[in-house]
């Protein structure tokens, strides 16, 4: 079984999966039948842990050294004690062999450090089938790797993965990631919920409030905030290439704020039957892609997700996706998506209404001019008519 983007945070509202006990009932199944003799791997492939958008010490430092991503992690653990005492029950399972892995995602790319992954292995039981594999996982002729890989967004240097800043070692975080510690994630309590909506463009026609406050923000980050450090070179985090220019100047002139895969995926399933197939993550929606006796499982996501109906004002849950794959002499003989019914929401988890911070979000960068506009706008969408005109 192979899960994507669960996206575990520290607890409250902004925590896109605090559902740790459903999560935990969903692994332990896999010790009864029809796999109670089977051998079973448990793959977590990347973004298990929402480390991105958990604070140390109440900020979002972008220089993460082994203290602060174990001080991260451990408020991450405190409040999803269920994940871990289930995956110790899955090991213990007596009648088959199990194992589990944990990929690393742009999400938790603190699990490159060694601190990190003793840490997770003691609240697994220092089991020595818990297993760091890095980037990517192969299992014969299957392939497990997050995705972020192929977003030049997220994309890091596999061969250098730290850095050195003060005479510290710290994460060499990719330059997207870099760029939401210091514009989005310090106003995920305001901006958090609108991550989780669906579809996105239609919600960011709904409240265009937010998408202003967010070119706003990108704007001034790369027109300011990130040459600061950079001609001096005093910032070892802050590279400059040019697929980075190109991403962010298409980012800005088309607002897209969809994530997207390079070709490369697609290329290398096409060019060589080393792995029969390839299951990644990264994009949360699930889909299915095929060339003869290869394919490739984008498995979805397991964080909460809603969809927004067209005025705004039911939000219904996206069902969480995830894939299994049954293996024969190391040959996938079947892959399929499962589907699961979300779990109840818990209380006080949503808000009344996607409009309910929108004052906060002007207040932050909408002009006050604009305010009667964007209200005027919205009215129109919904089709209503405004006293003092008629319609012809």
């Amino acid at each position: 079984m192979v899960l994507s983007d669960i996206e575990m945070g520290a607890g409250g509202r902004t925590d896109d999966f605090p559902h740790s006990d459903f999560l935990g009932e969903l692994i332990t199944s896999y010790n009864l039948a029809p796999y109670r003799d089977l051998a079973v791997d448990l793959i977590l492939n990347g973004d298990t842990f929402d480390l991105l958008k958990t604070p140390f010490e109440g900020v979002f430092p972008r220089h993460i050294s082994a203290a602060v991503a174990v001080g991260k992690m451990a408020k991450i653990a405190e409040v999803h004690g269920p994940f871990f005492a289930a995956v110790r029950e899955f090991l213990a399972h007596p009648h088959a062999e199990r194992r589990v892995y944990f990929v690393v995602g742009n999400h938790d790319a603190e699990l490159v450090f060694p601190e990190i992954q003793q840490q997770i292995s003691a609240l697994c039981g220092n089991d020595p089938r818990v297993q760091f594999p890095g980037f990517r996982l192969a299992i014969d002729k299957v392939l497990i790797e997050h995705g972020s890989q192929f977003d030049c967004m997220f994309q890091v240097d596999e061969q250098q993965p730290f850095v050195t800043f003060g005479g510290e070692r710290i994460l060499n975080i990719s330059w997207g990631a870099a760029a939401l510690l210091e514009t989005l994630i310090p106003l995920r309590d305001l901006l958090g919920f609108y991550d989780r909506l669906q579809p996105r463009e239609l919600v960011l026609s709904l409240v265009p409030e937010v998408r202003e406050l967010l070119v706003d923000r990108f704007w001034s980050y790369w027109l300011r905030d990130f040459w600061r450090g950079y001609f001096d070179g005093s910032d070892p985090t802050k590279e400059l290439t040019w697929t980075m220019l190109k991403e962010v100047v298409w980012r800005f002139r088309s607002e897209s704020t969809q994530v997207l895969f390079q070709t490369g995926l697609v290329e290398r399933m096409n060019g060589s039957d080393e792995f029969l197939l390839y299951i990644v993550g990264h994009r949360h929606d699930a889909q299915w892609t095929s060339f003869g006796d290869r394919k490739i499982l984008q498995s979805g996501c397991m964080r909460n997700e809603y969809m927004v109906d067209a005025q705004g004002e039911s939000l219904r849950p996206i069902v969480k996706n995830y894939v299994e794959a049954w293996l024969r002499d190391g040959r996938p003989v079947v892959s399929t998506f499962v589907e699961l019914e979300p779990p109840p929401v818990p209380e006080g988890y949503l808000p009344a209404s996607i409009f309910e911070a929108l004052e906060q979000v002007r207040a932050l960068s909408v002009p006050a001019s604009r305010v009667a506009q964007v209200e005027q706008q919205r009215r129109e969408r919904k089709g209503e008519t405004f006293r003092g005109t008629k319609s012809v």
